[in-house]
């Protein structure tokens, strides 16, 4: 590969991530190093869009390596992960010779990782990117075919990609007959490269239908006054100056107003929630000011994305990723505790396993006597008396020691700024 000129124009143009070549060990032909990256997120954490330029992204290393007569022999969604503010392959040994006129061995993978579950979040509904949890190989064509709408059997690259290639796959369900069938197929150059564009029309085809969602306009209707805003971002950036360092993880980010802040400081930002139409929202801001070091996922905090796969080792758990030396979360809290149903000693003991030794959590504690709170406590009966901001210094002092209280300005809302003590056990 590296004799045919793919790695180094793949490397520069930013396809692939970049490389070095150690010093081989025995027995081993060649070893080589590619940069730590500051988080890795999975599929299942992208927003549509996110998942979309994965996908596109997956397609042109594919069209790059057909030039140099090459193929890309495996197109899980893994390979991809978000570096820079962009998608990036990172499996440099995914690619192989292509033999003439052998089909895609990759296609049926491509459509299950990245086609189906894109046509679902589209088409159906877009909750259904958390399919790819259940099914960590990709979503299998026969459901998605399954639970497509009948309209989308009109649209002739969602019925050639999905739907026809659904109805082959339990044709020739069995392996060694597939197999055959797919040894006697002959696909020369041209065909796959229209095979790519074809999928890339499908896959550029595909949109969100814009809604208004629970958190969409979230900072459009608070009840924060001018005062208070500025209090909370003045506090934010002293404190984000005060503890800088690599990692900074923004929970309940929604469109990143505060994790851009903390990305002045952090040499990376990790801006989690829940609504994939904000998350959306939220790289396109990125993407367009050309921000770098930020990573919005979206993730149901009080379902937090497990640890997958066999043996629960091929894919973590967002714990076992986050090892943050700063974590946030504004007006969240009280979220976890009224409708998740959370204890709040198990929210200081979750967030304490997602920071470092001695790392710094912002939490804003929202009582229950502020406007918000008492509309989403409207139709439920009062049993929260416990929930108190003498409760919570309480609960989290086991897991954190208290560095700064401040009440907002012209707001029933405090900050509270905490530090990691030692040797806390992990959740």
């Amino acid at each position: 590969m590296e004799q045919s000129g793919f790695i180094k124009e793949a490397v520069e143009s930013g396809l692939l991530l970049e490389y070095r070549e150690l010093a081989p060990v025995s027995d081993v032909w060649k070893c080589i190093s590619s940069p730590t990256l500051p988080f890795i997120s999975y599929p299942y954490e992208w927003s549509f869009e996110q998942l979309k330029d994965a996908a596109l992204h997956t397609l042109l290393c594919m069209r790059s390596a057909l030039r140099y007569g090459l193929v890309l022999k495996d197109a899980t969604a893994y390979n991809i992960q978000f570096f820079g503010g962009r998608p990036i392959f990172i499996d440099h040994c995914s690619f192989e010779k292509r033999e003439p006129f052998s089909p895609w061995a990759a296609y049926l993978q491509f459509c299950k990782h990245f086609l189906a579950p894109l046509a679902l979040m589209s088409k159906a509904d877009v909750s259904c990117g958390r399919f790819l949890t259940l099914w960590i190989d990709g979503i299998p064509l026969e459901l998605a075919s399954k639970m497509l709408p009948l309209t989308t059997k009109v649209s002739p690259f969602l019925q050639i990609h999905i739907h026809m290639h659904a109805r082959m796959q339990c044709r020739h369900h069995d392996a060694r007959e597939s197999a055959m069938k797919v040894k006697s197929v002959k696909v020369d150059d041209k065909t796959l490269v229209k095979l790519c564009e074809s999928l890339r029309v499908a896959i550029e085809d595909l949109t969100l239908p814009r809604r208004t969602t629970e958190w969409g306009d979230y900072y459009a209707d608070t009840n924060y006054s001018a005062e208070a805003v500025a209090d909370k971002t003045a506090i934010i950036d002293e404190t984000a100056k005060e503890y800088g360092g690599d990692l900074a993880v923004d929970l309940g980010a929604n469109t990143g107003v505060f994790s851009r802040l903390l990305a002045q400081y952090y040499g990376h930002v990790v801006a989690a929630d829940i609504d994939c139409q904000v998350v959306d929202s939220h790289y396109a801001l990125l993407k367009s000011g050309n921000i770098k070091n930020i990573t919005p996922i979206v993730l149901d905090l009080s379902n937090p994305s497990p640890a997958l796969g066999w043996g629960l080792q091929e894919r973590d758990s967002f714990s076992t990723r986050c090892s943050a030396d700063m974590l946030t979360a504004f007006a969240l809290l009280h979220h976890l505790v009224f409708r998740a149903g959370i204890p709040m000693h198990k929210t200081a003991e979750y967030f304490s396993a997602l920071l470092k030794e001695r790392g710094i959590l912002m939490l804003e504690f929202v009582p229950a006597e502020d406007s918000q709170v008492q509309r989403m406590l409207a139709a439920r009966d009062p049993v929260f008396a416990n929930y108190t901001l003498e409760a919570c210094i309480a609960v989290y002092a086991e897991y954190f020691e208290l560095l700064k209280t401040r009440r907002l300005a012209n707001s029933l809302r405090t900050m509270l700024v905490w530090r990691k003590k030692y040797a806390q056990k992990q959740a």
